[in-house]
């Protein structure tokens, strides 16, 4: 692979959220399941019971970092293995990317001080909606349960193999250093890979979902969302800063993609009262020619892929 300087145009960032789960293993009631199935093995049944069933204030955190790690991984592409969450940012994003992360954060800070603040009363309405398997020694103290949410987001320099300085005698030195390049290139291979993916997939689901089937000789347009086309322009001004190494034929097919979705022509339409301008979204289920060059375009880049 050509050598790129990519601790210049990316940084690492690592994202790390916790929120309490509220399910505690029940073991009286899992004996209890094992017993009454007459199963032969003690550790057949495991019943994880929910400390807040029935109720949703928790379930709010969840989401909210459920979308914080997909927007995430939406910016950022893979870089390690090991499963710590260390994902690769292009320099050119950090700006808006930082910015967004303070925003999630300060929402993930207030959404936590609301549950903080009906604990409390959750836990004594749990009594009733738990019956016997109700045990408040299994709820951890209201003044400690914020210590189970947690929100960072880390920033890291993406190494270089010249930085690699330990005192192993130049052969062994030398040898680390390349050891340490051919990951650094392996890593980059791997998250441009991503990129291709990610345009590849699109393309595939927009020549999927613009398809038009004949039933009974009737043309029948597949349906599909508005984020069809808002996803893929998006996707479009992404990959232009997640290309970091300036591959052609990303930027060939992310060139193409957008071409074929701002080159659609939005139909007008009169009404009573006003003429309206539609959608491209709307223009490719209105306008069955402009919806099948567009998919044409589509499959021609489909059918360019190198990869």
């Amino acid at each position: 692979m050509e050598r790129f300087n990519i601790d210049t145009c990316a940084m690492l960032v690592e994202l790390n959220i916790s929120v309490w789960t509220a399910r505690k293993l029940d073991r009286k009631v899992s004996d209890e399941v094992v017993v009454g199935k007459k199963a032969l093995s003690k550790g057949a049944a495991r019943v994880n019971k929910n400390l807040l069933a029935g109720r949703n204030e928790l379930d709010v955190i969840g989401q909210h970092a459920g979308a914080v790690r997909n927007y995430v991984y939406s910016m950022t592409m893979p870089w390690s293995d090991s499963g710590t969450g260390i994902r690769l940012l292009p320099a050119v994003r950090f700006a808006e990317f930082n910015a967004r992360m303070l925003k999630e954060e300060a929402q993930h800070v207030a959404l936590v001080d609301s549950f903080v603040n009906v604990y409390p009363s959750l836990i004594t309405a749990q009594a009733m909606a738990l019956g016997d398997m109700f045990d408040r020694n299994e709820y951890p103290a209201p003044d400690r349960i914020r210590n189970r949410f947690s929100f960072n987001v880390s920033y890291l320099p993406v190494p270089k193999a010249g930085d690699f300085r330990v005192d192993v005698g130049n052969q062994a030195t030398a040898e680390l250093q390349d050891k340490l390049s051919r990951l650094a290139d392996e890593r980059i291979a791997k998250a441009m890979d991503d990129v291709r993916t990610r345009l590849k997939d699109h393309m595939q689901r927009m020549s999927d979902r613009l398809s038009i089937d004949i039933v009974d000789e009737v043309a029948k347009p597949r349906r599909f969302h508005d984020t069809l086309v808002e996803s893929g322009l998006e996707l479009c001004d992404l990959a232009k800063s997640l290309n970091i190494i300036n591959d052609p034929d990303i930027e060939a097919a992310r060139r193409g993609l957008e071409q074929a979705l701002t080159g659609v022509n939005a139909v007008t339409v009169k009404t009573k009262k006003a003429t309206k301008e539609l959608s491209v979204a709307d223009t490719l289920r209105e306008d069955m020619h402009q919806r099948e060059a567009t998919k044409a375009k589509v499959d021609a880049l489909l059918n360019k892929l190198s990869w």
